[in-house]
C-alpha cells in the first residue's frame, strides 16, 4: 500500500451499515462495494445477514487495500507522486518527436535507439526503474552490450542524452551521460568524383531520372534522397532557371533559392510534358513522389553496371564535388554556406574537412622580410 490505512465497520443511527476506510487520516465511508466493481450491498438485508455481508465488504477493502486500490481522489495523487520511469519517460519523447519536424533517416535512427534501450531495460528487470536509476555504470552496460562500432555508440548516446537531459535538469538530478568516454571515430573522406561529366554520360546511358537525380546533387547541390527526389514544377521559375525551397523543404530549414546553370535546363525541359502542373513531382509527373529508396536502389543497381565508380563513392559524391567546385571558384565560406543550405558557418567548415580541402596555401601564411 502507498498510504497508511485501516477498515472497521460503522453503524448508522437507522441501523444501516457502512464500511469506514481511513487513508492518511481521511475517512472515506462506503454503503456497499460499487468502488470496488463488486455487487456487495449489505443494507439490502437485515439481521445476520446485513452483518454477514458487512463482513464481506469489510474483507473486500481490506484485500483492495492491500492490492493498491485507492479512492479516485487519492489515486491521481499517487499518479502524481509517482516519478515517471525510465520507459515512459521515453515512450512519452519519442511519440513527441515523431510528430515533429525531424528528417525521416532522424526518425528511423531514433526508433531504433529506443528500442533498444527498452529491450535492454526489459531484459534486465528494469521496466520500472524510474529516472533517478538512470546511472553511468547503466548506460556503460547498455553501450558495452551493443555489438556496434564507436560511431553507432556515440551516436546511441547522443540519442538518449537528448531525450533524459531536460528531465535531469527538471528534477535537479546529475547528468550520468557526461561522466561517458567513448573512443573517437575517425573522420570520412567523402571522395569526389575525378571526371564527372564521364559519370553522368554513364549514368544518363542507364536511367534519365537517376540521370537528372545526379546532375541537380552536383550543379544545384540538393541532397538527394528528399530535397531532389521531392522537386515538383512549382518549386522552379517558368524558364527552369531557379529553384526556390522553403525552409520546411530542407534539411538546414533555411529558404534556398538556387540557380539552374544553362547545361541542365535541357534535361529537365525534356521531362516535363504539356499535362505537367506545377504541383507535379518532376521525375513521376504526377502529384505523388518516388519513395524515399527510390535513388538509393537505383543507385545501387548502377554501381553494378559501372566500370568508374570506386566503391566508397555515393550520390552525395556529386553534391561533394559540387561543393568543391564552389569553394575553389569562390572561396567564400558564406557562399558555400548559402548554396549548401547548411544552417551555420561551423557546418561547413566541418563539411569542407571532410573533404580534406585545404584552407590555407603557402601565400596565406605570414612573411618576414628581413
Amino acid at each position: 500500500m502507498l498510504f497508511n490505512s485501516s477498515v472497521s465497520i460503522g453503524n448508522k443511527s437507522d441501523g444501516r451499515v457502512f464500511i469506514a476506510v481511513y487513508i492518511e487520516g481521511k475517512r472515506y465511508r462506503f454503503s456497499n462495494g460499487e468502488a470496488l466493481d463488486l455487487d456487495i450491498k449489505p443494507n439490502r438485508y437485515l439481521g445476520s445477514s446485513r452483518e454477514k455481508e458487512a463482513l464481506a465488504l469489510e474483507a473486500a477493502f481490506r484485500v483492495a487495500l492491500r492490492k493498491g486500490w485507492l479512492p479516485d481522489d487519492l489515486r491521481q495523487k499517487a499518479v502524481r507522486r509517482r516519478p515517471s520511469t525510465l520507459v515512459e519517460l521515453l515512450d512519452k519523447e519519442v511519440n513527441q518527436r515523431l510528430l515533429g519536424d525531424y528528417s525521416r533517416s532522424y526518425k528511423m535512427d531514433l526508433r531504433s535507439v529506443v528500442r533498444q534501450f527498452k529491450n535492454f531495460l526489459t531484459s534486465s528487470n528494469l521496466t520500472q526503474l524510474p529516472l533517478r536509476g538512470l546511472t553511468t555504470s547503466l548506460l556503460r552496460d547498455f553501450l558495452d552490450s551493443r555489438q556496434v562500432g564507436p560511431r553507432s555508440k556515440r551516436n546511441m548516446k547522443a540519442y538518449l542524452s537528448s531525450i533524459y537531459r531536460p528531465h535531469l535538469d527538471e528534477a535537479g538530478l546529475k547528468n550520468p551521460f557526461s561522466a561517458i568516454r567513448l573512443p573517437k571515430t575517425s573522420e570520412v573522406l567523402h571522395k569526389p568524383f575525378s571526371d564527372v561529366p564521364a559519370i553522368l554520360a554513364e549514368v544518363y546511358q542507364f536511367d534519365r531520372r537517376l540521370h537528372l537525380c545526379c546532375l541537380l546533387a552536383y550543379c544545384c547541390l540538393l541532397r538527394p534522397h528528399r530535397e531532389i527526389r521531392e522537386l515538383v514544377w512549382g518549386d522552379f521559375n517558368d524558364d527552369l532557371s531557379v529553384i526556390a525551397l522553403s525552409g520546411s523543404r530542407n534539411k538546414g530549414k533555411r529558404n534556398r533559392i538556387v540557380p539552374v546553370p544553362e547545361y541542365a535546363k535541357s534535361y529537365l525541359e525534356s521531362m516535363r510534358t504539356d499535362s505537367s502542373s506545377k504541383l507535379d513531382n518532376i521525375f513521376t509527373n504526377s502529384p505523388k513522389p518516388f519513395n524515399f529508396s527510390y535513388f538509393g536502389t537505383l543507385w545501387g543497381r548502377f554501381k553494378q553496371h559501372s566500370n568508374l565508380i570506386e566503391p566508397d563513392q555515393t550520390l552525395y559524391s556529386l553534391r561533394h564535388g559540387g561543393a568543391l567546385k564552389v569553394f575553389e571558384q569562390t572561396g567564400s565560406l558564406v557562399k558555400l554556406q548559402q548554396v549548401m543550405g547548411h544552417s551555420s558557418l561551423q557546418v561547413s567548415l566541418t563539411y569542407l574537412r571532410g573533404l580534406e580541402v585545404s584552407q590555407l596555401n603557402l601565400a596565406d601564411m605570414p612573411s618576414l622580410k628581413m
